[in-house]
This record gives C-alpha cells, sequence and structure tokens, in this order.
C-alpha cells in the first residue's frame, strides 16, 4: 500500500507548468506579439490603398460601359468639392439619374487627381471627353511613394492600376 501512495505523490507533483514557467512564455509571446503588429499595420494599409485603387477602375469601367449600352454621355464625379476621397458617383446626362455612389474612402486614404479634372464624362461611344487621366491614391499626411497605386486612364477611356513593377516604373502610358 505505501507503494500506490508513494506512485500517487510523485504522479502529482510531474504534471503542469509552473507559475514562472507560464509567465516566461507569455512575456516571450508578448514580445513576438510587438514586434509583429507593426508590419501587419502597414500590410493593411498597403491592402486598403489596393482595393480603393480596384473600386475606382471598377467605378470607371461602368461608368465607361453605362455610356456605351445606354448611348448617352455618363458621368463619373466626385461626391463633394472636386475631393475623390469623399467617395464618387456616377450619374447618367438625360435625366441626371444617378446609377451608382461610392461611399468615402477610410480615413488615412486620400486621392491625388494629377489632372485636377472632376467629373470624367464618357459619350456614348465610351471615350472619355478631353485628355487621359491620372490618380494615385495614398495615406493622408505623407508623399505618395513610388510603389503607392496609381490608377491610370487612357485616352480612349481603358482604365488600369499601373504596376509599380513594370517597365514604366509605375507610371501610367503616355
Amino acid at each position: 500500500m505505501p507503494h500506490c501512495a508513494y506512485r500517487l505523490r510523485h504522479v502529482s507533483h510531474s504534471r503542469g507548468f509552473s507559475l514562472l514557467e507560464l509567465l516566461i512564455v507569455l512575456v516571450i509571446f508578448a514580445i513576438m506579439a510587438s514586434i509583429a503588429v507593426p508590419s501587419f499595420q502597414s500590410l493593411r494599409q498597403h491592402q486598403q490603398l489596393t482595393d480603393a485603387s480596384n473600386e475606382l477602375v471598377a467605378a470607371l469601367r461602368l461608368a465607361r460601359g453605362e455610356a456605351i449600352m445606354r448611348e448617352d454621355e455618363v458621368t463619373l464625379s466626385a461626391v463633394e468639392d472636386d475631393d475623390w476621397a469623399q467617395g464618387w458617383r456616377i450619374e447618367v446626362d438625360e435625366d441626371n439619374k444617378t446609377i451608382a455612389v461610392h461611399q468615402p474612402l477610410p480615413d488615412r486614404l486620400s486621392v491625388e487627381d494629377n489632372d485636377a479634372r472632376s467629373p470624367i464624362v464618357f459619350d456614348s461611344l465610351g471615350y472619355p471627353t478631353g485628355n487621359k487621366a491620372e490618380w494615385r491614391l495614398h495615406l493622408r499626411g505623407q508623399e505618395p511613394l513610388d510603389d503607392m497605386p496609381r490608377v491610370c486612364m487612357s485616352a480612349i477611356g481603358r482604365a488600369y492600376v499601373a504596376d509599380p513593377d513594370d517597365e514604366n516604373d509605375g507610371e501610367c502610358d503616355a
């Protein structure tokens, strides 16, 4: 019988972690998390920029497609005061009917309109009236970097996001 009591007492001491071991693991985890969080924030901001660029390209393509389909002028414009970061809307000129409205971009994002052109009007054949347009999306309060998304529209109305890694270094086609 004493032999069983010894085995129970011996087993109970060998199970689990001590408080000190648990605290050491928690401290190591906290240090690793504090190192990883800034890189995740940067990744999140870059993803927001990419998403906003793709949404602007989709709006340009929708406006162009609607102009061709309706055989009428369609306008893409900033919602308020030529500030594209506040959102944009697509309207048909025949009766000022709004087709779509995009919500404002997240707080830290802003849009630099290099041609200062607002609105963009597509004619009944899908061509933009005027010259090509170019937008750069960036974080508010920071200078646009070369690797930031650049939304481009050619003279014939083709909208795309310029790749910063291509041979033109992300510049819009001439």
